[in-house]
């Protein structure tokens, strides 16, 4: 990584309650719906009181650079491993 992510000391992004966070080893490349490409770090998954949960992919500043919505976490994780096949995520919990 090239900056210092300090994932595991924030509680709340974009005013969602911060659930889970993996910061990925080396930057990873992924296109967005408009096949834009990516630079991606890091991502999190975010609870807004229970009313809906967002996956963030985040840049190398943790500036958000793709963001999905879902039901529940677990529909989140599912996106993440979809999108990153075959890389191990291991999702740390806040």
């Amino acid at each position: 990584m090239e900056k210092d992510i300090y994932l595991h000391q924030i509680d709340y992004f974009k005013g969602a309650r911060v659930l889970h966070y993996f910061e990925l080893q080396e930057m990873q490349e992924l296109k967005d719906e408009h096949f834009t490409v990516h630079e991606i770090h890091a991502m999190v998954i975010c609870d807004y009181e229970g009313e809906e949960t967002m996956l963030f992919y985040l840049d190398d500043d943790l500036e958000v650079a793709i963001e999905f919505e879902f039901m529940i976490p677990k529909q989140a994780k599912e996106q993440a491993s979809k999108d990153f096949q075959g890389m191990d995520i291991q999702w740390k919990n806040r």
